[in-house]
């Protein structure tokens, strides 16, 4: 009796340390925590998959050979035993370069689509800092374990804050609880969180690392997350997918190393680093794994911007003689740590505030001056906390500057993601620059210094002038070879809705809100942001005008940063409708603040061509008030009056839509006319290769551009300084398909 007590003490013992010899991975445990506290990200994971199915489908590769990924390894310890030696540290490197390479000494010819994926690894050489490093940072803590809370990734709670993300690739080894082995952040996450945590006892070859995963596999599979991959099981059934074509299918995962074991109707690839095998039992990644891997070093992919990195040496770090403001400087080659200090202001100082939203590592900036070199840059800024305040002072001459302002999500950083804001003032206190709703992108053009009054003869439409150099109280009154008619004139009051259709529940014509209408007690009011917050002209005969003005007054009320509405037309209809215009609270207007609009469309009209306002607010409670709606005809359109007498406020906005694409639409060019600079903006449904070409009169290339497309909102800078006045064309190419936009310029 007594042996057989002890021989069931001996079994039990044995299922004890067989079942602590499990591998156990707490990324997707790590991802279903950061869904629950970011509902952003799924949409940003979402994204990153479509652009990765599209490089696997495409295959259209323009990185090409060996990437190398920086690595700082960030040692954080309660006591001696788990402060890893630096050569254990270099083993677990080496490990990394063998596997990732297919270099390894176990690898074989049991499954064909094994692949080398040419990624390569180094201790990162340069510090954020710009300084010398080796690599690895340590970190003795008073916190005994961690776990999937990200708790080892800041200072504050026991751990080590993470170096930007953007440069490195962060590895954190620390004593890790509940049986974790480690895991990691997948493609999508904040910066500040963003890398691979492995427990100290399974990262490298020697020292603590321990049987059965004292091979260095832990951290290959955690750097698989890392870069896109999934468990290969897809953690579910044979239904669910790991997003490869060339890994089996398998229901659950693999311990131990069951070579011959089978799931789903097939052999489970269980020598494969993303399963949970022994470390001895793993020894590849597939070409499927690797086409997934290579997408995020893409152009635009979420760790593109590595391939730049200067931590291992791949770029030049700041220095105090490249005529840019950059590194911690606080002047132009002045100021910092390594740099002499900075004299004083000769010119005007100026101050950018930048506060960050919950993504700091998606923001940056830059100021060109008007022959656009930079004269200042910052970000991005994954190296701080979420809602951090960013101040630069710099110090410029007097001449006209671009300050403009990033966001490589392309949601601007406010407000649904953290209420982020910027504002760049003067030594005045004068306002420059400022805003936070935006896309992509947003630049404001500002001029230091004195200029010269208005006159006659200097090309600009300014002063009080009506035309160029032309009306007003001092110039000559302006003469027009334009017949200008008059369509439609709606103020909703004696006429009612005129010419315009009631889009339903949340339009009206307002009687109550006789503070927000304009030249009669009645106007439009829209609300909310659903089909009926609309207003909608009827078919319009305009086939013999050449160009369209519709001029009208608004204010808003109770809209939030970032919410808008538009203008856009239709030339079929109705049945399909491109954006003109949108006006956006924060960077267009603000609320109670009456403003007045003029935009100009050109092109090719048609007898069934028809306009409409569209609101996008928040709830029944945002309500933009359109009044005083005039829409002018011209049939020659060389030369144009406008009436600014009552404008305090104007959007000039010159459109052609005489051509569509299937994936190219909401083109604008602005602004138009232009004396130095346009912008040529446009939303794309595929990154594609595209050709700009700028015409004159006489169908000649004045200059052409090659550029690609990215996914969302577009914009390219057209410089016209050397170009003379005129009437132009920018003709947008990709592939077969030319859109062709009008372009005047003036000097």
């Amino acid at each position: 009796m007594k042996s057989k007590k002890y021989f069931i003490l001996l079994l039990l013992l044995c299922l004890y340390f067989t079942s602590q010899a499990q591998r156990n991975c707490g990324a997707m445990e790590h991802l279903e925590l950061q869904l629950q506290q970011n509902p952003k990200l799924l949409n940003r994971m979402q994204n990153i998959e479509k652009a990765t199915q599209k490089f696997i489908q495409n295959q259209e590769k323009v990185v090409t050979g060996v990437i190398n990924i920086p690595v700082v390894v960030h040692v954080v310890y309660n006591n001696s035993s788990e402060n890893l030696s630096a050569s254990q540290i270099a083993t677990q490197i080496a490990v990394l370069n063998e596997d990732f390479r297919r270099l390894n000494s176990d690898a074989n010819n049991d499954w064909p689509q094994a692949a080398d994926s040419e990624i390569e690894f180094c201790l990162a050489t340069v510090n954020p800092q710009g300084n010398t490093t080796t690599g690895i940072t340590r970190t003795s803590t008073s916190v005994t374990s961690f776990s999937t809370n990200d708790n080892v990734k800041f200072n504050s709670s026991g751990g080590r804050n993470a170096w930007p993300s953007q440069n490195y690739l962060n590895i954190w080894v620390c004593d890790l609880s509940g049986g974790l082995l480690g895991y990691a952040q997948f493609p999508g996450g904040p910066s500040s969180t963003d890398g691979v945590v492995v427990d100290y006892q399974y990262f490298g070859t020697n020292g603590t690392a321990t049987p059965p995963f004292d091979l260095g596999r832990t951290t290959t599979h955690e750097v698989g997350h890392w870069l896109n991959l999934r468990h290969i099981w897809g953690d579910g059934p044979c239904s669910i997918d790991d997003f490869v074509s060339d890994t089996p299918k398998s229901d659950n995962p693999n311990y131990g190393c069951p070579l011959n074991h089978t799931s789903c109707g097939n052999l489970d690839m269980v020598a494969n680093y993303m399963d949970y095998t022994d470390d001895s039992c793993m020894n590849l990644y597939t070409l499927g794994q690797k086409s997934r891997m290579r997408a995020l070093f893409e152009p635009g992919g979420f760790r593109a911007s590595l391939l730049n990195s200067p931590a291992c040496g791949n770029s030049t770090p700041p220095t105090c003689t490249d005529g840019v403001q950059n590194g911690d400087e606080t002047g132009i080659d002045c100021g910092g740590s390594t740099c002499p200090p900075c004299a004083s202001c000769a010119g005007t100082e100026v101050m950018l505030t930048i506060v960050l939203d919950d993504y700091p590592e998606e923001t940056s900036w830059e100021l060109t001056d008007d022959s656009n070199n930079t004269i200042a840059s910052g970000g991005t800024y994954g190296n701080l906390p979420n809602g951090s305040t960013v101040t630069e002072t710099i110090c410029l001459s007097d001449g006209c500057y671009d300050f403009t302002i990033n966001d490589t999500y392309g949601d601007g950083i406010c407000c649904a993601y953290g209420n982020g804001s910027y504002l760049l003032e003067d030594d005045s206190s004068n306002t420059l620059a400022s805003g936070g709703s935006f896309a992509y992108s947003e630049t404001t053009n500002f001029c230091l210094g004195s200029t010269p009054p208005p006159t006659c003869n200097d090309g600009i439409q300014n002063g009080d002038e009506t035309g160029i150099d032309c009306g007003g109280s001092t110039c000559p009154p302006c003469s027009s070879a334009c017949t200008n008619q008059l369509i439609d004139l709606s103020n909703f009051d004696s006429t009612g809705w005129g010419i315009w259709i009631d889009g339903g529940s949340d339009s009206r014509i307002s009687i109550h809100d006789t503070n927000f209408s304009y030249s009669n007690p009645r106007c439009v009011r829209l609300r909310d942001n659903t089909n009926s917050s609309v207003i909608t002209t009827q078919n319009l005969d305009l086939g013999n005008y050449e160009e369209v003005t519709i001029d009208f007054t608004f204010i808003t009320k109770s809209f939030e940063n970032g919410e808008d509405f538009w203008l856009q037309v239709s030339t079929n209809g109705g049945s399909t409708w491109q954006t003109l215009v949108a006006w956006v609270r924060g960077s267009d207007f603000n609320n109670n603040v009456r403003e007045f609009e003029t935009v100009i469309i050109t092109g090719n009209f048609t007898t069934n061509t028809k306009f409409r306002f569209r609101c996008d607010a928040g709830d029944n409670g945002d309500r933009v008030y359109i009044d005083d709606v005039e829409i002018n005809g011209c049939i020659n359109s060389s030369t144009r009056e406008i009436d600014e007498s009552h404008i305090n406020h104007q959007s000039e906005i010159i459109v052609d839509y005489d051509l569509t694409s299937e994936f190219i639409s909401d083109i604008m060019l602005y602004p138009n006319p232009s004396v130095f600079e346009s912008t040529l903006s446009f939303n794309s449904d595929i990154e594609q290769s595209l050709k700009i070409n700028i015409y004159n009169g006489q169908g000649q290339v004045m200059k052409s551009i090659q550029n690609n497309s990215k996914l969302g909102i577009n914009r390219i800078r057209l410089n016209t300084l050397e170009l003379p006045e005129g009437l132009y064309f920018v003709e947008l190419q990709t592939g077969a398909e030319k859109m062709i936009r009008k372009l005047l310029i003036i000097k």
